[in-house]
C-alpha cells in the first residue's frame, strides 16, 4: 500500500518538474520594468534576479534586483500608509 502511494507522489513530482521546465522557455530576456537585458548564462544574474511564475495563466515575469528592491519599498510604504490610516 505504501509503495503505491509513493509511486503516485513521485509521478506527481515528475509532472510538476516537467511543467516548471516547460515554463523556463517562457523566461523573458529582460526586466519587465526597466528592460535591462538578462543573460541566462550569467551566474550572477541567475542568482540575483527575481522570477515570478503564475502557473494558472502561464505567465513568467522577470525583475532585476534594482526594480525588485523599488517594488518592495513601494509595497512596504503602501502597507505602512494603510496601517496608519486604519489606526
Amino acid at each position: 500500500m505504501k509503495t503505491i502511494k509513493n509511486t503516485e507522489v513521485n509521478k506527481q513530482k515528475e509532472k510538476d518538474i516537467k511543467q516548471k521546465l516547460m515554463m523556463f522557455d517562457r523566461l523573458p530576456n529582460e526586466c519587465l520594468t526597466c528592460h535591462t537585458a538578462f543573460d541566462k548564462l550569467n551566474k550572477e544574474q541567475v542568482k540575483t534576479w527575481f522570477v515570478i511564475v503564475k502557473e494558472e495563466k502561464n505567465i513568467v515575469r522577470l525583475y532585476c534586483p534594482e526594480c525588485w528592491k523599488k517594488a518592495q519599498e513601494i509595497l512596504a510604504d503602501f502597507r505602512k500608509r494603510i496601517e496608519d490610516k486604519n489606526g
